[in-house]
């Protein structure tokens, strides 16, 4: 067809139209799929299957790893004995009503629990596989079934995790190189092996054979799933990603999917990694998991609890961006909560029957990241997590131009307002008393009047706070600088061997002052050397890296001082000068001291 028929034609216009209305329908289906997630932000995850029997030991030896729920992988278990485990799981002590209250008293709002992990046993009547937990055990019973009745009449939702992409059982999956030695291999990249004819074909067997019947038989054994969550999706392809996402939709179009079905851009919400403390958030929706101790499964010796603030805080921190949160248990091989996952359970239930509207049906905070705490937001009203107390017993809450209505404490159920006073054009001071109401997190809602007009740039402080500015909370710029995993004692830019690339923050400064100046960094012997300079409002400092012990001992070195001459908004960064080794240095934060006031 010429271009003047075409023109005349406009198909290529109703094209791009129809396009427009497609993904404006997806949008809609998706908002409507998602609500209730957003207002239910917490939830509990619960890893439990035949490697909750074995506690992290085999044949009387504990087995080394983290995670419980990989026992067969790291002690390589044959199939035929690990077989034998199923024999004797009988967990009797199991009670869908225990757990589903259990969850309930601790504020979580939904269950994702594992139907099917990596060792390739299904916890429910599977009709695509007989390795299961009906036909394989002497319990006999369907627990999902038992969940989904459980979790109807408390009004949880019932969500379901599905190991798609591995099954150590199957003979033509993933992960299992010692029964079958031609398998993809547990830590092989896609590309490994798919340009591999056979390894290709075995897989996509397992696929049709296993994973999406089972998918299937999910969808419509058990009444209406809220979410299908799928982990380790780097190993599957795209179009095996699409096949999962589309098998849902068919199914159950209001089920969720998230994005370890394949990778970003895949799913209805994105995922940070397993206990992953500092995030970048890529998307709107996304979701973080934690672990009460280390281990998801239920591993015996695994005693380093973290404790009931250090969850609410994550929980809070993952709120005040945006983000869901799971809180994992995982039962004993006799079915139950141990002691402590209940007790930890118990202690953050207590400060969600006191605070929980300041995590439910929330958004992220408006207002730049105070060092006081955190804050979430709805409607007209900001809610104020405040863990450092102020000295003085006023705290300043950056950001907020709109008039202020009222402020109380959450948990007062008077809501006796607390004396406001506005410091200038963005900032509100807040009269708290001297000594906080909760000790984990106390929280100040905060209402204001009319559409939000919030200063989102993050606030210098005086003497009564440090200025900590985390490189995750900050931009990295350049070639090949990039944010480490996020995990404990991992939250810093690493690869910092180009010198074009560098790390920097939007601030504000309220007045002008003078600041002390702290980077807190790790380099070997054989990056010590290396020169990197910090700037701000006209100032630059330059530092000598200094070695450490190895590329994660952080030391934190005063590196000079700043001088602020005006109220303003400026940019902190950091800079390579030279790079005598591989790398410049792992750069955890810069810190601003003030020390003029």
């Amino acid at each position: 067809m010429a271009n003047k028929d075409v023109l005349m034609d406009n198909a290529e216009e109703e094209a791009r139209r129809e396009s427009a209305r497609r993904a404006v329908r997806e949008d809609e289906r998706l908002e409507r799929r998602i609500a209730w997630w957003r207002e239910a932000r917490v939830g509990l995850f619960i890893h439990w299957g035949l490697y909750s029997e074995l506690g992290g030991y085999w044949k009387g030896k504990e087995v080394e790893g983290a995670y419980g729920e990989h026992i067969q992988l790291r002690a390589r278990i044959p199939v035929s004995e690990y077989e034998q485990v199923a024999q004797r799981f009988n967990p009797a002590k199991f009670n869908a009503d225990e757990w589903v209250a259990a969850a309930k008293n601790a504020g979580l709002n939904y269950i994702v629990v594992t139907a099917k992990h990596h060792d390739g046993f299904a916890m429910y009547d599977s009709k695509a596989s007989d390795f299961n937990i009906v036909k394989k055990t002497p319990f006999g019973r369907d627990p999902m079934k038992e969940l989904a009745a459980a979790c109807a009449r408390e009004r949880i939702r019932l969500c379901f995790y599905y190991s798609h992409s591995m099954d150590w059982h199957h003979p033509d999956s993933q992960g299992n190189t010692w029964d079958y030695p031609g398998n993809i291999g547990a830590y092989d990249t896609l590309e490994a092996w798919v340009n591999d004819d056979d390894k290709r074909t075995r897989y996509e067997r397992y696929l049709e054979q296993k994973a999406y019947p089972q998918v299937a038989e999910l969808l419509t054994q058990y009444g209406p799933v809220g979410i299908l969550w799928f982990d380790c999706g780097h190993k599957v392809t795209d179009e095996q990603g699409r096949k999962f996402v589309d098998l849902v939709r068919g199914l159950q179009p209001d089920c969720l999917v998230n994005r370890r079905v394949r990778r970003e851009g895949f799913g209805d919400y994105g995922n940070s990694g397993d206990n992953q403390l500092h995030v970048r958030v890529p998307r709107k929706d996304w979701e973080s998991i934690a672990t009460l101790n280390h281990s998801w499964g239920y591993k015996k010796n695994d005693i380093d609890w973290k404790s009931a603030g250090q969850i609410v805080r994550n929980m809070i921190d993952v709120a005040s961006k945006n983000g869901n949160f799971l809180i994992n248990v995982g039962p004993t091989g006799e079915g139950e909560f141990d002691a402590k996952s209940l007790e930890l359970l118990g202690e953050i239930g207590a400060w969600m029957r006191r605070h929980g509207e300041s995590i439910y049906g929330t958004t992220a905070g408006p207002i730049g990241i105070p060092p006081w705490g955190r804050c979430t937001a709805k409607g007209r009203t900001l809610y104020l997590h405040v863990w450092h107390w102020p000295p003085g017993g006023e705290l300043v809450v950056p950001g907020v131009r709109n008039r202020i209505e009222r402020a109380y404490l959450l948990a007062d159920p008077d809501k006796r307002p607390l004396t406001c006073s506005r410091l200038n054009e963005d900032d509100v001071a807040i009269a708290v008393g001297d000594t906080p109401d909760d000790p984990i997190s106390t929280v100040i809602a905060l209402e204001y009047e009319g559409a939000a007009d919030m200063n989102p740039l993050t606030r210098l402080y005086g003497s009564d706070y440090r200025n900590v500015f985390g490189v995750f909370d900050g931009d990295v710029h350049g070639r090949k600088l990039r944010y480490d995993t996020g995990k404990r004692g991992r939250d810093n830019v690493t690869d910092w061997s180009d010198a074009g690339d560098w790390v920097g923050w939007e601030l504000r400064a309220p007045e002008p002052g003078r600041y002390r100046l702290e980077a807190s960094y790790a380099a070997p012997a054989e990056a010590a050397g290396g020169v990197f300079v910090v700037s701000i409002a006209g100032n630059r400092v330059a530092a000598t890296v200094r070695a450490t012990a190895d590329w994660h001992d952080f030391r934190a070195d005063e590196i000079g001082t700043v001088v602020i001459e005006a109220a303003g908004a400026y940019t902190l960064r950091v800079d390579a000068e030279t790079i005598p080794g591989q790398a410049l240095m792992n750069l955890r934060y810069i810190a601003l001291d003030r020390i003029d006031g």
